[in-house]
Formats: C-alpha cells, sequence, structure tokens
C-alpha cells in the first residue's frame, strides 16, 4: 500500500503578499488550531508545549486543541495540560474520534469550561491511572502510594472540571467509564457536541438504535 502523503494548500502567512504553499497541518497551526492524533508520550508533549508557549506568544486569541487521542503516559500528559493553564491565551478541546484515558483527562480539564466540545460520534473514556512494579517489597510499597497519590491528584481535577464530587469520581473511574457525548455533557466532561445537518434516513428497512439501553424482552404471548 503506498503511503498517503500530507496535503498541500495555498495559503498568504500573514504580512506577506504572495501566497505560498504549505503543509496542511502547518496551514491549520498559522490560525491557532492544533491536533493530537497519537497518544501522548514524552515526544509529543515536548512538541506540543513548544507549540503552544510559540502560539500564545503570537497574540491571545484562543487556542484550539483538536484531539484524537487514544490516551498516554501521566506524567507527559500533565506537564502538557500545565502549559495549557500557564498561557495567557484561552484553550478549547475538540474531541473527533476517541479521548481515551488521559486523552479524555485533556478534553475535560485542559479545555476552558464552556469550551470543551466533542463530534457527534466520538467516543469517550476515562479511568485511573495504571502502574506496575518489581523489586523489593519496601520498592513496591514506595511506588504504589505514589501511584496513589498521582490518582488522587487527577481525581480532584476530574472533579473540578466536571463539577462531580469526588468521592464519585473515585468510584467511577475506578473501572474504564465509557461515555458517548450526551452522556459526556451530563457528567460534565463536555460542554456542546459540534453537530451539522445530516440528510434524513430513508424510511424503508429495518431500523437500528444506538443507544445503551438494554433491548425490550419478548412479549410472552409471541410464538
Amino acid at each position: 500500500m503506498m503511503p498517503v502523503s500530507t496535503p498541500k494548500v495555498l495559503v498568504r502567512p500573514q504580512g506577506q503578499r504572495q501566497y505560498e504553499w504549505v503543509d496542511l497541518w502547518e496551514s491549520y497551526t498559522m490560525n491557532k488550531v492544533v491536533f493530537i492524533r497519537e497518544p501522548v508520550s514524552e515526544d509529543v508533549a515536548n512538541n506540543m508545549i513548544a507549540l503552544t508557549l510559540y502560539l500564545d506568544s503570537l497574540d491571545k486569541k484562543r487556542i484550539y486543541y483538536w484531539l484524537n487521542c487514544p490516551g498516554g503516559d501521566v506524567t507527559p500528559t500533565l506537564a502538557l495540560y500545565d502549559t495549557m493553564q500557564y498561557v495567557r491565551s484561552p484553550t478549547a478541546t475538540v474531541c473527533y474520534g476517541m479521548c481515551l484515558g488521559m486523552g479524555g483527562f485533556l478534553l475535560t480539564a485542559g479545555g476552558e469550561k464552556g469550551y470543551r466540545y466533542s463530534m457527534p460520534h466520538s467516543i469517550l473514556m476515562m479511568h485511573h491511572p495504571s502502574g506496575a512494579s518489581r523489586g523489593q517489597a519496601s520498592e513496591m510499597h514506595i511506588e504504589s502510594r505514589e501511584l496513589v497519590r498521582v490518582r488522587d491528584y487527577l481525581s480532584l481535577i476530574i472533579s473540578d472540571s466536571t463539577g462531580q464530587p469526588y468521592d464519585r469520581v473515585i468510584r467511577e473511574l475506578s473501572r474504564n467509564k465509557w461515555m458517548d457525548p450526551k452522556e459526556a455533557i451530563e457528567y460534565g466532561m463536555i460542554d456542546k457536541i459540534l453537530t451539522t445537518p445530516l440528510p434524513k434516513p430513508p424510511s424503508i428497512g429495518p431500523k437500528f438504535r444506538f443507544d445503551r439501553e438494554a433491548p425490550a424482552t419478548a412479549s410472552q404471548d409471541m410464538i
């Protein structure tokens, strides 16, 4: 299979008269739109932090983070979150595709309240951080205490960002908490679903339901 190359688009950089062909992602960056399309690793976080600081130095317009993020490491994600809170430019987050684990954390806590969005068919999930340790019992005990400290710290941030009680966050995020965008609004994870007019489906054919309600039981009178 041939690799798909990044498209080039024609733009006119600010302050210049001539148009230039630039990378598609670079053209979005000129408008303070940033894409995170992979798990948040050390390299990804370092690049995003540097880009965030640079965009903040240009002007104080809002920075938009579009997230299709299946998770990531806790420490790099917290470093990016701290930078998003540090800059003077307001921030907004948009989920397209999926925001899982630390991706869900960035979506909820990284964006300013009122500016946390999701596309209609995105998949969202949050949970507590996980880890593993080996070695002497005393070392494993120290590592487990640090993991619990990080869990409690993240839960406090999520509780403040969602408006949910801290005890509920601790309890529900002990397992993967999956949500669709409507459930995420009710939970306080996002503020709005980005929708566009869609064509009406045909009236013929089977009807499908995509919610998580249990199917109705069949009538006893049916043969």
